[in-house]
């Protein structure tokens, strides 16, 4: 199983519901044209508008019909400065609601694209990988980032294993 996990295009301003700038529709066909060379199942977003339209896109250029995932939201900025035990309820829900989406696309052994923001990219990547979130910061996802993991078996069990982190060169 392959998971492509995508952050959206540039966007309008920092507000939850800022749509994206011409050129962030750019990227994001760009994204797109780069998914056209993979096969993939499934495509899933976030509900911020810049990841829906980001989605929206790549679902166009690939057929793969889009669904919005609400259970998964984007996580107040200073959980990423905090230890876990200092998470409010709202973040530990968010957190386990990514947990649990997780699990199950290991399951189901299918191709997928997510159209996320840093955050949730940040969160996805903390639980695939074992890093306690507030270490995550370090991990840069710029505007219209790939990252590829893929689910697979070594050394006789199956685990998830980096492929691309925050690359950047579709956009080129």
């Amino acid at each position: 199983m392959k998971l492509f996990i995508i952050r959206h295009g540039e966007k309008e301003s920092d507000e939850f519901h800022s749509n994206l700038t011409p050129k962030g529709i750019e990227q994001a066909s760009k994204v797109a044209e780069f998914l056209k060379k993979e096969k993939f199942d499934k495509l899933f977003s976030s509900s911020n508008p810049r990841s829906i339209q980001t989605g929206q896109i790549i679902s166009k250029q690939s057929g793969v019909p889009l669904k919005i995932i609400n259970s998964i939201k984007e996580l107040p900025k200073n959980i990423f400065f905090q230890e876990e035990s200092e998470w409010g309820e709202e973040s530990k829900e968010i957190i386990n609601n990514i947990r649990k989406f997780i699990d199950d696309l290991g399951i189901q052994n299918e191709d997928v694209v997510l159209s996320l923001n840093t955050g949730l990219n940040r969160a996805i990547l903390s639980i695939i990988l074992d890093i306690p979130l507030n270490k995550t910061v370090q991990l840069t996802q710029d505007i219209a980032c790939l990252n590829l993991l893929e689910y697979k078996e070594i050394y006789g069990k199956k685990r998830w294993c980096v492929r691309l982190l925050n690359d950047t060169c579709h956009l080129k």
